[in-house]
């Protein structure tokens, strides 16, 4: 993979145990001193994250997180971690390895940090002996770790000594560095949220992904509130703009800091997914206290967020949830959080136990937005979750499976977006490769919709026989409307996703579309010449009420009629059902047709009373043969009666 570029600013995240000398080290390097709480001062122990700026031998900008130490606040540590991409592990030369090294060790590796560099600190304080022995702590440890070869530097903070030789060795780290994927969609997970009289709310993090302005919008996750940017500084000095890999605070305007609170996201408006359930790949240390149990609560670290949640073991065949997950074990599951967070898929994350707080392993986010598990859908969650963590699935492969997992329904751009890793490629060229393929059909044109091709196979022998049953139960109608045979699928779908799926499903099912009706080929909806001697008796009695037809009861007195004779009789125009329990022969309704059409013209207008008069009909009749011609659209109603709208050819 090539190199960044050397322009571009790269993070640099301290780790390691407490009072090893990371804050030190720091301040000998930038000559800033991260611990500003006077609690800091006084304990001299870092409590908070510190933040300091560095310029790399040949001139690239950097900028440095200081995390504290002590096991207790791990969760910071994380929060600084996030987003790093070379870390610095601090190992004191007095003490050596000490157990939160191989905890923030574990971290870093947990959070797929590229890049990590050592700092053999106090090394002015041993002998050659013992900072050998320290030395060779480190490499055993590193043995184990992505970092086998990473380089240590003896240093020391107080006397200088070894800083040159660690300043390139970082900056060697910094340029083997993959290069970033510059999203068009800006993220920042908030680490601090403070007020400064004369400037109002100011936060501050790590731009994760795009790039920023003075003056655009963003939108706080979660409650997607919108704020304003009105100044953004780096390292204290003014900018207009930021992008992505740079530590940053951000002055919003007309907002309090309680409504942008560390843990959460600022995101371009609409780009990040925002739920209460995220489906992931979880990986456990090998030396990991516990197992993980189905449906135990654990400690989610991601971003800068901390939450306990529920743990979803989902079995990779599909099967019954696995009972528990074992140290150094990767399973999918689906994480049910307490309250809604903004996910990113792709992400990685680390999960610690409820009690005692120890690190259980952590892992990937594979779809940000998923629908709950179900056990009808469990096995197709888990086949689809597979292609989401397999290395090497496409973006295509993954714009397939997350159409599959909502068989039935339809994902716009915004929603793939949203659920794919900011790295991917375009998303409408994606879909446009699924869809050439065979694998999506697009539902709507006019706003770029996808959904899953396979739908159509499961539905098709399923469609094939409602239709012949719905044939043999109502033979006089060309067949079911689109809507019933809608609705006799199973996990019925969107009458939108339907539409455009209607001429797969005809294909695959041996169907044809009649209208807003579907029908088997070998269907003809036509009744026998003694069916049709009844109902032309029917037509007839009906005939000669004119506009005032007896009810159909006293019309079809002693007539045997055929199941859906009266619907067959409306289908071919012989009856209009003006309501649903008025039904008028075609001829005496054309008739009426014409005369309001002839009076309406002749006056521009016709009333209600007008139209009384007109056809002698009651108000129980005249009002909804009204309404049935304005939703004709034969006419329109208007506050002085009812003109003329389209009419249809037959009115001359």
């Amino acid at each position: 993979m090539p190199a960044a570029s050397g322009s571009s600013a790269v993070i640099i995240g301290t780790a390691g145990h407490i009072d090893h000398g990371k804050t030190t080290l720091v301040r000998a390097l930038t000559g800033t001193d991260c611990d500003r709480l006077e609690e800091e001062k006084r304990r001299g122990i870092t409590i908070v994250l510190g933040f300091a700026s560095l310029q790399l031998p040949g001139g690239r900008p950097a900028g440095i997180v200081d995390v504290p130490g002590h096991e207790k606040f791990v969760r910071t540590m994380v929060a600084g971690a996030g987003g790093v991409d070379l870390a610095l592990l601090i190992v004191s030369a007095e003490e050596g390895v000490m157990p939160q090294t191989r905890e923030h060790l574990d971290i870093l590796a947990t959070l797929a940090v590229p890049e990590l560099v050592v700092a053999l600190t106090r090394s002015d304080l041993v002998g050659p002996e013992l900072l050998e022995l320290a030395e060779l702590d480190v490499r055993e440890l590193l043995a184990t770790s992505p970092w086998p070869e990473a380089s240590v530097r003896q240093v020391s903070g107080l006397t200088g000594e070894g800083l040159e030789g660690l300043l390139t060795a970082l900056a060697a780290a910094a340029e083997r560095l993959p290069v970033r994927h510059q999203g068009s969609l800006f993220r920042l997970p908030v680490d601090r949220s403070f007020s400064i009289r004369g400037f109002g709310t100011v936060v501050t993090g790590t731009a994760r992904d795009g790039r920023v302005e003075v003056g655009e919008s963003l939108e706080v996750l979660p409650g997607r509130r919108k704020v304003r940017i009105r100044g953004l500084q780096v390292h204290g000095e003014a900018t207009g703009e930021v992008v992505q890999g740079t530590r940053v605070a951000l002055n919003l305007q007309g907002v309090e800091p309680g409504i942008v609170p560390p843990g959460c996201w600022l995101a371009t408006p609409g780009a990040l997914a925002c739920g209460l359930r995220v489906d992931v790949q979880i990986e456990l240390l090998a030396d990991a206290p516990r197992p993980v149990a189905n449906n135990s609560r654990v400690r989610l670290l991601y971003g800068t967020a901390e939450q306990l949640v529920s743990v979803r073991l989902v079995d990779a065949d599909g099967g019954a949830a696995p009972e528990e997950l074992l140290p150094g074990g990767t399973a999918l599951a689906q994480l049910v959080l307490p309250r809604e967070l903004g996910f990113v898929a792709g992400d990685r994350f680390v999960l610690r136990a409820e009690s005692p707080m120890v690190t259980l392993g952590g892992g990937r986010i594979l779809d940000p937005e998923p629908p709950p598990l179900a056990r009808r859908t469990r096995r197709a969650a888990a086949e689809l979750m597979t292609v989401l963590a397999a290395p090497g699935s496409t973006d295509v492969d993954r714009v397939v499976a997350l159409l599959r997992r909502h068989a039935g329904e339809s994902l716009d751009l915004h929603a793939l977006r949203r659920r794919l890793p900011p790295g991917a490629s375009a998303v409408e060229e994606t879909a446009a490769a699924a869809l050439a393929s065979g694998a999506a059909v697009q539902v709507a044109a006019d706003r770029p919709t996808w959904t899953w091709a396979g739908a159509v196979t499961a539905w098709a022998e399923a469609l094939a026989d409602f239709l012949a049953r719905h044939h043999r139960q109502h033979p006089l109608l060309d067949g079911p409307l689109l809507a019933e045979a809608r609705q006799a699928l199973q996990a019925a779908p969107g009458e939108r996703v339907f539409e455009a799926l209607v001429p797969a499903l005809c294909e695959a099912s041996g169907a044809e579309r009649r209208g807003h009706r579907l029908a088997l080929p070998s269907h003809a909806a036509c009744p026998d010449e003694a069916m049709r001697t009844l109902l032309d008796e029917l037509v007839a009695r009906l005939c000669a009420g004119g506009v005032h037809p007896p009810p159909l009861a006293e019309a079809s007195d002693g007539i045997d009629l055929p199941a859906d004779g009266i619907a067959w009789l409306v289908e071919q125009g012989e009856l209009v059902r003006v309501s649903d329990d008025y039904l008028v022969a075609q001829a005496p309704f054309r008739g009426l047709v014409k005369q309001v059409v002839t009076h309406v013209r002749e006056n521009g207008f016709l009333s209600p009373v007008e139209f009384k008069e007109l056809s002698g009909l009651t108000r129980r009749h005249a009002i909804p043969f009204l309404e049935f011609l304005d939703r004709q659209k034969i006419t329109t109603r208007t506050p002085e009666g009812r003109a003329l709208r389209d009419l249809p050819s037959w009115v001359g």
